[in-house]
């Protein structure tokens, strides 16, 4: 209850220096906390939008070390971000892909100038596939005019640029089946003509003349002739979704007539076994010819040195089926599992562009029925077309 003595207020004035400078410590480092864990929580929230993008990223020390590569680099090239970052960029990606990238590098460091791009580049990993993509190099920069490295953006292409070619052979096709329509009206006035005059000269030369065996036979060359002209205007005729009565049988045959040229020349036999009480069905006569002109143009490529075609047709139970039998090569038992993806062949480059069979199962399953393959390597392949009987009525 004394009062302070002056021995007293100087002790307490020097003790409340040092309290205050222990508040203010303590606010200092409470500050720092926060900034500190607003800074890691500012670096996750980076980390996680690289990660997220869907264009790879890469960055790249001046020594060649990579220091960042997220999970669109590993879906491109097949490799983790663990197995990647501390690595030298050089062990990482393929020499001719290095080779590329140094066209945009100033110096032997891995230090960029100036942003450079490659349009369309064909990468290939040890682990993976090919893939075509667009790289995009830029300077790496953490500090004003302070170049720390590289910041490379690969976009994957790939699958865009099969849909261009995919689109462009769309094209040729439409151009071709315009060229195909124009000949074949082209042809069909002059064989009319042949056919007409034909017909009147059988008429006025009697039977018993020589000539009249060899006039019938002009004849009946003149109307196949326009036969297969009309089978040719139906297949290029562009066709809507709209199902109709057809007959699965005449189908067949158009298609055989067709291709007959085509078979021949690459010395197949082909044997048609056709059940003539096979009924007519609702569907759409130019999409199920496209599925059997794909499925005989694939046997004919898989007997390269001649074989025997088999197409059959009967019914079971409630289902028409249609069987393409050959004698070639076969399909391993790995890539049976893979025939309907899109853009997958076995063919070589220019030869096919593996949309045959996927576009073929997708008019199947527009009918509702099912396509079912039998095939081992060596021993030919069985086609099977179930399709459901629609009637009109």
């Amino acid at each position: 209850g004394d009062f302070l003595s002056t021995e007293d207020l100087d002790l307490i004035g020097a003790l409340s220096g040092y309290v205050a400078i222990a508040m203010d410590n303590a606010l200092l480092y409470r500050s720092l906390e926060g900034k500190a864990s607003e800074l890691a929580q500012l670096k996750a929230y980076n980390e996680e939008v690289v990660e997220s993008i869907t264009v790879g990223v890469v960055a790249i020390d001046p020594e060649g070390e990579v220091t960042v590569w997220n999970n669109a680099m590993t879906a491109i090239f097949g490799l983790e971000s663990a197995d990647v970052v501390g690595s030298d960029a050089s062990d990482v990606f393929p020499d001719d892909l290095v080779q590329t990238l140094k066209r945009g590098i100033e110096g032997p460091k891995w230090v960029a100038e100036s942003t450079s791009s490659f349009y369309k580049t064909h990468v290939e990993m040890k682990k993976g596939q090919g893939r075509l993509v667009n790289i995009t190099l830029s300077p790496f920069v953490l500090q004003e005019d302070v170049v720390t490295g590289i910041l490379m953006v690969f976009d994957d292409v790939t699958e865009k640029g099969q849909l261009e070619n995919q689109l462009l052979q769309a094209e040729k096709l439409s151009s071709i089946g315009l060229l195909a329509a124009g000949i074949a009206h082209e042809i069909n006035t002059p064989l009319t003509g042949v056919c007409s005059y034909t017909q009147m000269l059988v008429k006025e030369t009697p039977s018993t003349d020589p000539r009249h065996d060899i006039l019938k036979k002009i004849e009946k060359q003149g109307f196949r002739a326009s036969t297969i002209v009309d089978h040719l205007l139906n297949f290029a005729r562009v066709s809507d979704t709209e199902f109709s009565e057809v007959n699965i049988n005449g189908l067949m045959l158009e298609t055989l007539s067709l291709m007959d040229h085509q078979l021949r020349k690459s010395d197949v036999e082909v044997e048609v076994d056709m059940d003539a009480s096979l009924p007519a069905t609702l569907a759409n006569g130019g999409k199920l010819q496209q599925v059997f002109m794909n499925l005989v143009l694939n046997a004919r490529d898989a007997m390269p040195q001649g074989g025997k075609l088999t197409v059959r047709t009967y019914q079971e139970d409630s289902q028409l089926v249609v069987k393409i039998q050959d004698s070639g090569t076969g399909i391993s038992e790995e890539n049976v599992k893979r025939i309907y993806d899109p853009f997958f062949t076995t063919k070589k480059a220019g030869e096919g562009s593996g949309l045959g069979l996927s576009v073929s199962y997708g008019i199947i399953r527009e009918h509702s029925g099912r396509i079912n393959v039998d095939s081992r390597s060596g021993q030919g392949t069985t086609f099977r077309l179930h399709l459901p009987v629609k009637r009109v009525n």
